[in-house]
């Protein structure tokens, strides 16, 4: 039980640190109506915080915390794939402001970083 609230120190640590640099640092792209490339220290920090929450739950490695895992990869392998196909969908479509390579990588790794410790939580209720 130690080992767990030491890791939800660190995470509530590099959250706290995280969200106000990721809001500041994209703050004046966001009102540009800009593409920031930074938006990921933003999502970085929210998924500290989550995993913050998450640490009681997952790190005594019992059944219940095998359970939250793997009940929350299979349904982010869901997430992923519908994500690839709307952001295919979505360059395809797009004529006059298409997306490039970089922010479409930088989208789907900022619901890929969000969406797994998402799906912990929200099974980590439900179990």
């Amino acid at each position: 039980m130690k080992k767990a609230r030491e890791n939800q120190l660190a995470y509530l640590f590099l959250a706290i640190i995280m969200i106000p640099m990721g809001v500041y640092l994209n703050y004046s792209s966001f009102i540009k109506g800009q593409f920031s490339e930074s938006i990921i220290l933003f999502f970085l920090g929210t998924s500290a915080l989550m995993m913050a929450y998450l640490s009681p739950h997952l790190f005594p490695k019992d059944e219940r915390a095998k359970t939250i895992i793997g009940k929350s990869m299979s349904a982010n392998y869901f997430v992923l794939f519908a994500t690839i196909t709307l952001l295919f969908l979505a360059v395809n479509n797009q004529e006059t402001n298409t997306l490039n390579a970089t922010h479409v990588l930088i989208i789907l790794f900022c619901i890929m970083v969000t969406s797994i410790p998402l799906s912990m939580v929200i099974y980590s209720k439900r179990i």
